[in-house]
């Protein structure tokens, strides 16, 4: 917990509550096509972004569709969707 809230800046307690609003997270972006656009507009940056290429080196392994479509079932899963992430 220590280590995360390190390297994101949010603490433990506090991604609890932010897992815990109501209406969700996942409900005020859109249900799955609010989190499908935001992970599509996030890989889309990542992907074009040649200035910083230790950060697309992280995705290396995956090309941006396969990317994409790991991602948004994660975050609707995690912000209060349907269990989609396997």
């Amino acid at each position: 917990e220590i280590i995360a809230e390190l390297h994101s800046g949010i603490s433990w307690k506090a991604s609890q509550v932010a897992i815990e609003l109501e209406p969700s997270i996942y409900e005020r972006i859109g249900k799955e096509d609010g989190l499908k656009e935001l992970s599509t507009l996030f890989y889309n940056r990542v992907f074009d972004d040649f200035d910083h290429p230790w950060f697309i080196n992280i995705f290396a392994s995956s090309s941006k569709k396969e990317a994409i479509e790991n991602q948004y079932p994660f975050l609707v899963q995690t912000f209060g969707g349907p269990d989609l992430y396997r």
